[in-house]
Parts: C-alpha cells; structure tokens; sequence
C-alpha cells in the first residue's frame, strides 16, 4: 500500500471515529432533552458499528466510508429540500387547523387541488396562514377561525382538558374572537373571509343588541357555514325570511359542545325556535372521539354549570388571540436543527408515500377508509349519551318556552357511495322521536333532488355548495311554516 493509501485510510479512521462521537453525543443531547427512549439506542448501535469498521481491511473501510459519506449527503440534502418546500403538502401539514377542514388528511387536500386543477379550475392553493399573512401585509388585521377542539390537550390518559386558563381554572371558549376578520375556508376555490360578530360568532354585527332572537341555531361546520359566502349560508337563508336569527354554529363543534353553546348563549335570547343542526358524518364520532372524554363539557349535562362566557368577551379574545398568534410564531419560527438532525421530514414524507394506496371506487382509497370509520355504528352507551343530551337541550328550550327542532343533515356518501353512510340515521331520528321533537329530514330532499351530488363543490366530498345550502334553508323555512 503507498503512502496516499495510508493517508487515506487514516482519514477514513478519522471519519469512522468522528461518526461514532457525534452518534454517542447526540444519544446523550436527547436522552437530556426528552428522557430515555429505546428509539435512542440506535445511535449506541450506529456508534458501535462505526467504531468496529475501524477494523476493517483499508480497501473495505475506505468504500464503506467514501459510500456511507455519499448517502448522509444526499439523505440530509433531501431533508434540507423537504424541510424548506413550500409544496401543497408541506403547508398544509404544517398546521392541521389551519388547513381544509374537511379531507382526512394532507394527501387527499392535495389530490383535490390537483384533480381540480388538471380540469382547468381556478383554485388558491394557499395555506389559511400564506392568505392571513398576504392579508395581514395589506393591512387587514386577520385572524383564523378557532374552535374548541383545538384548545383540548390530554389530562390523563382518558380525559382531555382545555390549554387555556382563567383565574387558574381551566376555560374553554366556544366560538371564536369577536369583531374580527376572519379566514374561514375554501372548498370551492376561493377563501371565505368574514367578519365575527360580537360574541365571536358568523353573525351579522348589531344582531346581538336586542338581546333576544326569534330563532338560534346550533350546530357544526354546516351550520357555521363552511365554506360558501356569508350571504350564502342556510343559515342566511333562513335570516332572510327570519331577521331575528342568531347562528351559534360553530366549526367543529359536535354534541355536547352545542348543548355548552346553548346555555352560555342562547339562554340570554330566549328564543322562540332552537333549530339543532345534526351532521350524520360525525356529529356522534365527535362526541365519542373527544366531547365525553372532557369533564369540562359533561358539566353541562342537567347541570345548572355555566362559564359565563357571555360576560367575558374581552377575555376569551385576549386568550385566544394570545394562542394563535403563540401558533402563527411557531409557524413562522426557523425549521428546528433538532428535527432536521432526526431526518424528520423525510421520514414523514416516506410514510406519506408507504400510506399511499391506489383508488377505491374511483376514490383515494385514504378517503374511503375515511369514510367506513366514520360511517361505522355508535356504540349503544354513545347513543345514550347523545340521548341525555338532546333531552337536556330540549328541556332547556323548553324552560324558557321555546321549541327544540331537529334538522337531519345528510353527508356526500349517502349519495355516492350509500354503503358507508352513516348507519346510525334510524338510531338518531328514533331519538329524535323518542323526545318528541319536530324533525326537518334534509336526506329527503336530497335524495328527491335530480342530482344530489351537484349538492356538493365539485361533486366531491366536502361540505355543501351554495345550491345545497340553499336547498337546506328553504326546506327549514317550509318545515317551519307548519308550527
């Protein structure tokens, strides 16, 4: 061997060692930073390799360095790429509430806009924070929507709890922040940007200053009116007939959130009609997926409970408006060197591409998986839940003289693919029943109309177009006529 083999071979002796140290001191830095963890022993075992490669014949350890040095460049050279992309997937994931309230997940956003685009439709692409931020450099002081459920952190191991406090108690705000401007969604191509009212809800400013109203509404994203304009809304539909229509729907509410709705707010009305918006998609997925496990929201259930939240507007906006712009600086915040170290977005990206499946009936077959979940039936103490806490709300309504009314809403599949629609309907409206409540079945219009499926932007899964909540607000005004 000549004198530049051995120089060489003492260089790839250095390398070996160095890779053995910084996998030992990167063991320790994150056995301080998050404790132990079996994942960690990797780098024991990375480092224990490299320092027996030393060992090695010159010939096999210079390869095995010279490949080894190759493939961390290009593994951290893609990671690099992946961490600063500013692809669809890349910013959708980086903030799931802040992304398409509806797809089941970052993929299938992204495969909606791409299919949208390849038919020549004109769709912004923008994350909800990329549009708060163009706002925001033009002057308009913007915020996102914020519901309940992203202000919940785990508690135990089977109860969550609110991440906001008041007077060290824990407190959870039901809408949003009030008079404020702000960005909703957009399903159909452009956002929805409103302005909050002064509870922090999708309300026409002023309609809270006869403190009272003829009818309130609850419900979820449907009700909230995502994501058509303002004016387009069933909700809106329903007020132009109605004027004296307050709408407390809220995104992501489900069940017993809307029962918290009703008596922090619609009490104060007193309103001659409670219409109870139900969306058979996951109305009871919510309850069992997150609502029950509060002890917090069960509080209301025949309970006198309140958090004034009606007296303490100021606060809740305080709060809130702390913990978005806490998330909107993390956002803007460098990438994490920790994270780019553990190849993190690339492992992600991996995973995306493992996930990925081919089509199933013509859908992304993560949609449809989507779907049977959630379309799967209750269990029966879910039911039950949901039934003490439709009672409640009726007898609450009831106590002010007013009339509880139950509006079925019907979701995409039970058109496009009825299998995995909801098999909980016969169960909700023998509830309904049960409680002797007037119930406005939407699924009967749809499914009389020509093409239900037009109901929706694009006749994909997503909330309704304009003409579907049309259809829903003149079927509610019909139905309302009769009592």
């Amino acid at each position: 061997m000549g004198e530049m083999g051995r120089r060489v071979g003492k260089a790839a002796n250095l390398a070996l060692l160095l890779g053995a140290t910084v996998c030992v001191a990167l063991f320790i830095f994150l056995v301080w930073r998050h404790g132990m963890s079996s994942r960690y022993l990797a780098f024991i075992v990375a480092a224990a390799m490299l320092s027996a490669g030393m060992r090695l014949p010159v010939s096999v350890k210079i390869n095995s360095v010279f490949v080894g040095a190759s493939t961390l460049i290009a593994l951290y050279f893609v990671e690099v790429l992946l961490a600063y992309s500013g692809s669809t997937i890349a910013s959708l994931g980086a903030q799931g509430w802040l992304s398409f309230p509806q797809d089941a997940n970052p993929k299938v956003a992204a495969d909606r806009i791409k299919t949208l685009e390849a038919g020549n439709q004109k769709f912004d692409t923008r994350s909800r924070l990329q549009v708060i931020y163009d706002m925001r450099a033009r002057g308009i002081v913007a915020y996102p929507d914020i519901f309940p459920r992203v202000l919940f952190e785990p508690a135990s191991s089977e109860t969550i709890k609110s991440i906001l406090l008041r007077n060290n108690e824990e407190f959870l705000p039901v809408a949003g922040m009030s008079m404020t401007t702000t960005v909703f969604c957009n399903e159909s191509g452009e956002y929805v940007v409103y302005e909050s009212d002064e509870h922090g809800f999708h309300n026409p400013r002023g309609m809270w200053e006869r403190q009272s109203a003829d009818i309130v509404t609850l419900g979820d994203s449907y009700t909230h009116g995502v994501c058509v304009p303002t004016d387009k809304g069933f909700v809106a539909t329903i007020r132009s007939h109605r004027p004296h229509t307050i709408n407390l729907g809220v995104n992501g509410h489900g069940p017993l959130t809307s029962l918290a709705t009703l008596k922090e707010y619609g009490e104060s009305l007193k309103p001659r009609l409670v219409l109870w918006f139900y969306y058979e998609g996951n109305d009871l997925r919510d309850l069992d997926g997150w609502e029950k496990n509060s002890p917090l929201l069960k509080r209301y259930i025949e309970s006198s409970f309140s958090q004034h939240l009606i007296k303490h507007q100021t606060e809740i906006d305080r709060l809130l408006k702390a913990h978005i712009d806490g998330e909107m600086a993390k956002a803007e915040a460098p990438v994490s060197v920790e994270l780019i170290l553990k190849l993190h977005h690339l492992r992600r990206a991996l995973h995306v591409f493992r996930e990925r499946r081919s089509t199933e009936q013509g859908l992304p077959a993560e949609l449809v998986e989507y779907l049977r979940e959630s379309g799967a039936p209750a269990a029966a103490e879910d039911l039950q839940l949901f039934e003490r806490v439709l009672a409640d709300a009726r007898d609450t309504v009831s106590s002010w003289g007013g009339r509880l009314v139950f509006v079925y809403l019907p979701t995409w599949e039970r058109y496009r693919i009825p299998e995995l629609a909801s098999q909980d309907r016969e169960h909700v409206l023998s509830i309904a029943s049960r409680l002797h409540l007037q119930v406005v079945d939407i699924h009967r219009s749809f499914s009389e109309h020509p093409d239900p499926l037009s109901l929706f932007p694009f006749r994909r899964y997503a909330h309704y177009n304009e003409l579907g909540h049309k259809l829903v607000g003149e079927e509610v005004l019909r139905a309302l006529e009769k009592l």
